[in-house]
């Protein structure tokens, strides 16, 4: 096959089904172990078809908000050129370019390819991919068990607050179509199941955020769900309490034991170290001044201390710009999944998360894919059509 052949076939093959590349590797990161065979699939699947997609694309999106993104990539990026740390690791800065690259290519091609006629692809493929990911995981605990209380996952959530945070969208995306009254066996399926995986983890700051997160979605759309929900989670504890309560005074001693895990001296630290390049910051390959937990474990502070101001300024106007999206969309359930998927990126950022251009990384199903569903017309705006023709008897209350 000769080099315009291939090219020629890697073009038609981008047109023809733009969203292919990606739900096999998304689909993938939550099913191969370890790490470096998901992200080869990323190197030699999306980067060479989306390269050339991209290179041959007349018109990129030039919303706002999708602008404001691919400049937070770029100067996080760009804030290589000066991180001593990187340079002192000898191929660090090429490491951190190629990062960057594959961040912007995955948030572009995302973008484009989840419009309003691939997100059901997407979001099936998200839900049985999380099944089974969360069986292997629930297997694994019983054959192997769990070190220090907490269960491991696979392949990318297999960092107890990291995959917690995976399963959390993933929990929302099925929360949403329950709430559109569709794949309600997958989509309820896949609520169980993401739910008791983030028990399970002892993640808290997971746990709080895909709580408030859900919350938010049942209040907005059905608020008498929600305070089934509650009264359901109360008598779940409740009967745990009569059942079990050695074994569930147990698990709160070691959560209290936990404490705040350190968070607040890591939160002062970075920010002592943040004050002393507040404009640029220190470049992504820099580290606190601490023996362990040498990161600032806050996606905001994380960004303030990498890129400085700069860099926190465009991570809020990216926010700020895909909550204004999410509000223009037509369709009530639509709106508030997104918004909850865009709360639930605040939430788990104020207590874990760090540089946001690792890649291929547990923060493209984190924050990327939200972040592009959110922007584009991810969801789609003739669903609110369609809900018109229903009975009323479905129509939100």
């Amino acid at each position: 096959m000769t080099q315009a052949t291939r090219r020629t076939w890697t073009a038609r093959l981008a047109v023809a089904r733009p969203e292919m590349p990606l739900l096999v590797v998304l689909g993938a990161g939550l099913l191969i172990a370890p790490n470096p065979l998901w992200a080869m699939l990323f190197y030699l699947g999306v980067l060479p078809i989306w390269g050339v997609r991209l290179a041959r694309r007349a018109a990129w999106p030039t919303d706002a908000g999708t602008l404001a993104g691919i400049a937070l990539i770029l100067w996080f990026t760009l804030t290589t050129a000066w991180d001593v740390s990187a340079g002192a690791a000898g191929f660090g800065h090429l490491l951190w370019v190629w990062n960057g690259l594959c961040t912007l290519v995955f948030f572009v091609a995302a973008r484009i390819a989840f419009d309003a006629e691939r997100r059901d692809r997407l979001v099936t493929l998200l839900l049985g991919c999380a099944l089974a990911n969360a069986a292997v995981a629930f297997v694994r605990l019983v054959v192997v068990g769990a070190a220090e209380g907490r269960m491991a996952g696979w392949a990318e959530t297999r960092h107890p607050i990291l995959g917690a945070s995976i399963m959390g969208v993933c929990v929302l995306l099925a929360a949403g179509r329950l709430l559109d009254g569709r794949s309600r066996v997958l989509a309820g399926a896949a609520v169980v199941a993401g739910l008791s995986f983030i028990v399970l983890t002892g993640s808290r700051g997971p746990l709080i955020a895909i709580a408030a997160a859900l919350a938010l979605l049942l209040l907005a759309t059905r608020p008498r769900r929600l305070l089934a929900a509650v009264a359901l989670a109360a008598t779940a504890l409740g009967a745990l309490a009569l059942g079990w309560p050695a074994r569930l005074s147990d698990a709160w001693e070691r959560l209290m034991q936990r404490g705040w895990s350190s968070r607040l001296d890591i939160w002062r630290l970075a920010l002592h170290e943040s004050a002393e390049r507040p404009l640029f910051g220190h470049g992504p390959a820099a580290r606190l001044d601490r023996t362990s937990d040498n990161f600032p474990h806050d996606l905001f502070l994380s960004t303030l201390f990498y890129s400085g101001a700069v860099g926190l300024i465009l991570l809020l106007l990216v926010l700020v710009l895909a909550t204004r999206a999410a509000l223009r969309q037509p369709d009530r359930v639509a709106r508030w999944t997104l918004l909850a998927l865009l709360a639930h990126i605040v939430l788990s950022g104020l207590t874990d998360l760090s540089q946001i251009t690792k890649g291929p990384s547990p923060l493209w199903y984190i924050v990327w894919l939200p972040l592009a569903l959110a922007l584009g017309s991810g969801f789609r705006a003739a669903d609110a059509r369609a809900r018109a023709d229903r009975p009323a008897d479905y129509l939100p209350a």
